[in-house]
């Protein structure tokens, strides 16, 4: 039942395609999703914050003292939410079926990774949209890969029943693209086995509640001694992807990041 309702989700995106034209998420032009001088309003973040306190701290770690009761070591935000077009971007990548602006939103993320974890990232060439390429700023990037063999891309999962609904799930997307830019291994760790309400929806003291006993390992999976970045499209407090991290360490992983699109 759940591929079949995939299916049709994606026959009936494709339709969409190929019936209506494309129009810019951020200024309404016909052609593109995206078009050049809208990509060039997308302001990337340089300078990471503890995602709790919200103060400066190099690869947007948790401070000692913003860590107590959280398994990850810290959430590096790719771009500015309200900046540009990127929220634009991410509803219609989100909710619209718009699922090509994943490519244009995984070089972000890949440059955000480049910045703070100073990998090479030699693949741009694959990307078309030539003005989000320009991200990349060579003073971060080493000259060769840094060691990434323990490090593991994963994503954070949707219910069967909402990924059915919207036929993909946009985090596994941004993963995969970014595994293709970076070289990084990506894998499937985890499964969501509740079926939660919308965090939006929540005050933020009763987002933890909803996520609770929601998301669980996958079987037999070896986590042991392993780094994992752990990849959603926007983080608001910080619960999903703490959430999932916790599950993760308790799987034996060493240490967990995340990574993400925005900060909502």
């Amino acid at each position: 039942m759940v591929k079949v309702l995939e299916t049709f989700q994606k026959t009936k995106n494709l339709f969409i395609d190929l019936l209506f034209p494309k129009f810019c998420v951020g200024c309404s032009g016909e052609g593109e999703w995206l078009c050049s001088k809208c990509a060039q309003n997308i302001v990337p973040v340089v300078s990471q914050v503890c995602p709790k306190c919200g103060k400066l701290n190099a690869q947007g770690r948790y401070h000692v003292n913003c860590r107590k009761g959280i398994a990850l070591k810290g959430i590096i935000a790719a771009a500015y939410f309200e900046e540009g077009p990127v929220r634009e971007m991410i509803h219609n990548f989100k909710y619209n079926g718009v699922t090509a602006l994943g490519e244009n939103l995984s070089v972000l993320m890949a440059n955000a990774l480049a910045r703070n974890f100073q990998l090479s990232i030699s693949n741009f060439q694959s990307i078309p949209n030539d003005q989000l390429k320009n991200f990349t700023n060579e003073n971060y990037l080493k000259t060769e890969k840094c060691k990434i063999e323990n490090y593991i891309l994963t994503f954070v999962p949707l219910h069967w029943r909402r990924q059915a609904q919207r036929g993909y799930n946009q985090a596994e997307l941004l993963a995969e693209e970014v595994a293709k830019l970076t070289g990084l291994k990506t894998a499937a760790l985890l499964e969501k086995r509740k079926s939660t309400k919308r965090q939006a929806e929540l005050s933020s003291r009763s987002r933890q509640e909803n996520l609770k006993n929601a998301f669980f390992v996958k079987t037999p999976i070896s986590l042991v001694g392993k780094k994992v970045i752990l990849i959603d499209d926007v983080t608001t407090t910080g619960s999903t992807l703490n959430e999932c991290a916790k599950v993760l360490k308790e799987a034996g992983a060493k240490e967990i990041w995340g990574l993400v699109i925005a900060r909502g």
